[in-house]
């Protein structure tokens, strides 16, 4: 009975200190909500709920530790202004919360959220005087904590219906088209093409289950969402059916900590066990609030006798990230130097050999120096990075190669063994502690799809081969990558992408007509009004100083041909002649994939 006892009071002593320092996490870490609230509309039906909704959302924010920023009533300028301000404070959250209640409506697969202002008389209207729900998106890609985005609102049709029906919906439409959103959980109140109701009382039947559940204590993310959903499927008679798009990480996720009972018969163990526990969540909530390298690494040494404390286990996750972001935002990591052969007997003295130089010059290279040839020859370019690399890493300025030096070059025949002829799926935990820091971004992002990666005077270029999404998604998961969607300057960058993606066979694609497709890059058109030719602009901004369209292109084809890709016109067909050129096509990524530049 004793021994039965002993054991019921050790676990009951764990899941004590499990909730506690679950709670000890839960005060420490930084989460903000951004809540805007739409009910007075100047010219369409005002909503009751909306503002009422947002009000209570926000309190009950606040109440489970977020810092809130509100919103009610906003016109189009001061909702695009609280979208790009929060983005800011967002920035370093762990947790980021969204939550709009509103009209809003879909135009051609594009979801919109609209201002109090708004008019749309016209159906060309809606870019200028509503805000799109990608843009909201686009705006938390920084954020490296949990997003979420809970959307009360539906799409309407403001081409058949002028904005003017007295429907007590939240659009006047048939629903939000669904989306497919990358590193952010988006909650809607009613699945794609159905309606969600204002609510007759003071809350919509949305925000009212959102009320109920959001302070369940105990309550995981994932099962809280689907509590909201059987709540308002419940209480609208199965007329709505709220529905999440997105992922969420394999961990557990509390907003409100689960709460547990302690059982006095075990008062001795229990004791004894929370002292070590009460310094070691202390410990780890001041790692938390520091939130750096030397935080993390701090209490991983502190606790190395206790390697296998879920704490210091989550902690080692936390330093190996905050590693990986300093890398990146540095330029480089510094390790023990690869290149050994340059080594001295003594460990320091460097001589380099011919084959040493070029290697210098390739992991130059890919620190983003732009060294010219690698021909083992340090000549003024060479020279110039060599010394741009010794400031970057805070080394003693001059253009000697030395022992410092080699500790920050990316680990050249590492990288050069993951290049292959083909695409393929890169696993993380396969990388090398020196892997290039953009590098390892890149592939960590792109880790469920196959990719060929290659470097050309110091930028980094992905060849992503995938047939889903559009334009517009590519070029937010290059920027989530570090990057952007492919520019081309000269005739030498845009051969060196044809040679990136040609090898693999599945980024090319052909067409009934003998003409071959290749993968999107990063020109679209601006200004469509001067079609076909006028208005193409590269996705950075930069000036066209080349330009490789096929004969006969850009054509703009049925009027909707308004991005770039890689093109072999059917005239071409049973020559030699490469899918070298550029053709206008629509955003879809049907031809195979597209191409990206980190810088």
């Amino acid at each position: 009975m004793m021994i039965l006892l002993t054991r019921l009071a050790a676990s009951i002593a764990c899941i004590v200190m499990c909730s506690s320092a679950l709670m000890a996490e839960n005060e420490t870490e930084r989460r903000v909500a951004l809540v805007i609230g739409n009910s007075s509309y100047q010219n369409v039906t005002r909503l009751p709920n909306p503002e009422n909704d947002a009000r209570d959302i926000a309190n009950v924010l606040k109440k489970i530790g977020f810092e809130v920023t509100s919103g009610f009533d906003l016109d189009f300028r001061s909702m695009r202004l609280a979208v790009r301000d929060f983005s800011e404070q967002a920035e370093k959250a762990d947790i980021v919360v969204v939550y709009y209640a509103g009209h809003g409506i879909e135009v051609g697969g594009e979801n919109y959220l609209i201002p109090v202002n708004a008019e749309l008389k016209r159906d060309r209207d809606v870019e200028f005087e509503a805000i799109r729900l990608q843009a909201l998106l686009a705006s938390l890609e920084t954020v490296d904590g949990l997003k979420i985005v809970l959307v009360d609102a539906c799409r309407n049709n403001p081409f058949s219906v002028q904005m003017a029906s007295r429907n007590a919906t939240r659009s006047i439409g048939r629903g939000l088209a669904r989306i497919e959103p990358s590193g952010v959980l988006v909650g809607y109140a009613a699945k794609g093409g159905t309606f969600a109701l204002d609510g007759k009382g003071r809350n919509s039947p949305y925000a009212s289950a959102l009320l109920k559940h959001l302070t369940e204590p105990g309550l995981e993310l994932g099962k809280l969402f689907r509590k909201v959903r059987d709540t308002v499927y419940a209480a609208t008679g199965g007329q709505q059916e709220p529905f999440v798009y997105g992922s969420l990480p394999g961990r557990d996720i509390f907003l409100v900590p689960p709460k547990v009972e302690v059982l006095a018969e075990a008062p001795v163990r229990t004791a004894a066990l929370s002292g070590t526990d009460s310094k070691i969540q202390k410990d780890y909530s001041r790692a938390v609030s520091m939130n750096s390298v030397w935080g993390w690494k701090n209490f991983v040494t502190m606790y190395s006798d206790m390697p296998d404390h879920w704490l210091v286990k989550l902690a080692e996750e936390r330093l190996a990230n905050a590693v990986a972001e300093r890398d990146v935002r540095r330029g480089f990591s510094e390790r023990e130097p690869w290149l050994t052969s340059a080594i001295g007997p003594d460990g320091k003295t460097v001589s380099l050999s011919r084959n040493d130089r070029v290697l210098v010059q390739k992991a130059l290279n890919m620190m983003g120096f732009d060294v010219g040839s690698f021909d083992g020859q340090f000549g003024p370019r060479t020279k110039q990075a060599i010394a741009a690399a010794r400031i970057r890493a805070g080394l003693f300025r001059g253009v000697k190669v030395d022992h410092p030096l080699l500790r920050v070059l990316p680990n050249v025949p590492a990288i050069e063994a993951l290049q292959t002829d083909k695409a393929k799926i890169y696993s993380t935990d396969v990388f090398s502690e020196d892997l290039e820091p953009r590098l390892r971004k890149a592939l960590s992002v792109y880790s469920h799809t196959p990719i060929k990666f290659g470097y050309f005077k110091g930028h980094l270029y992905l060849a992503v081969q995938t047939t889903s999404g559009d334009w517009d998604y590519a070029n937010k998961t290059a920027q989530r990558a570090g990057g952007y969607l492919a520019t081309i300057s000269s005739s030498e960058e845009n051969n060196f992408l044809l040679k990136l993606f040609s090898t693999d066979e599945r980024f090319i694609t052909g067409s009934g007509d003998g003409g071959l497709h290749g993968p999107m890059i990063g020109l679209f058109q601006a200004d469509r009004s001067r079609e076909p030719s006028g208005g193409w602009v590269w996705v950075t901004g930069e000036p066209m100083t080349f330009r490789g369209w096929s004969p006969g292109n850009p054509d703009n084809n049925r009027n909707r041909q308004h991005w770039a890709r890689f093109y072999r016109s059917r005239k071409f067909a049973g020559t030699n002649i490469p899918v070298k050129y550029w053709d206008d096509t629509t955003s879809s990524l049907w031809s195979g994939g597209y191409l990206v530049e980190i810088e």
